[in-house]
């Protein structure tokens, strides 16, 4: 009579240590795949935000319209573009091309501000063009992990400056005054110095 041999122990230890050694090189493996599949997703919305970002400082400074607006306080106005003059916010600029999707009764100019919030940098929108006391400013958050931002600005004679209006103008030429163009400059703690070139419309 055939007697069934089965399997001895050390034959069963030595099955399960095979067993635990590839099922921790494939656990080993999947999670290096997992960890690499969202750093580059991780990549890939950094990019994307930056890329968004950049972009609309960039239409925001091309499309600088020559309308200062009133001040909320007096009877004066703030020039149409402003920035480096020491005030709480980076950049005011008067806009061309505020869409208008939902057919609302308004222009379509608008006052856009820029100031930078410890890392981040805010981009701020007012609902009217005139504002008044009222009127609260509208603000989302544009790119974070932001170092500095400095702009600088092109006259029509070709000389630079970091502040805007530029020196030398007088009082009535510098509400109205346009830069030729705007170098925008935005340091990243991840991505280092982001340069973009701006030449100004109209």
């Amino acid at each position: 009579m055939t007697r069934n041999r089965g399997f001895t122990l050390v034959e069963v230890l030595v099955a399960l240590l095979i067993l635990g050694v590839m099922t921790a090189l494939g656990y080993g493996t999947y999670r290096q795949a997992r960890i690499s599949a969202e750093r580059t997703a991780d990549s890939q919305q950094r990019t994307r935000e930056i890329e968004f970002g950049m972009r609309i400082l960039a239409q925001d400074l091309a499309q600088t319209a020559p309308r200062p607006i009133r001040q909320p306080l007096g009877t004066g106005r703030l020039p149409a573009l402003r920035a480096g003059s020491g005030a709480a916010t980076l950049l005011d600029v008067t806009r061309l091309g505020w869409s208008n999707t939902a057919g609302a009764q308004r222009g379509t100019l608008q006052r856009v501000s820029y100031r930078l919030d410890k890392d981040t940098l805010k981009r701020a929108y007012l609902p009217v063009l005139d504002p008044t006391l009222n009127v609260q400013p509208i603000e989302r958050d544009l790119l974070t992990q932001v170092k500095s931002v400095k702009f600088r600005f092109l006259d029509a004679n070709r000389t630079w400056f970091d502040a805007w209006p530029a020196p030398g103008l007088n009082p009535d030429q510098a509400q109205f005054a346009r830069p030729a163009a705007v170098e925008i400059l935005v340091e990243f703690k991840d991505w280092g110095t982001v340069r973009r070139l701006i030449e100004v419309a109209g």
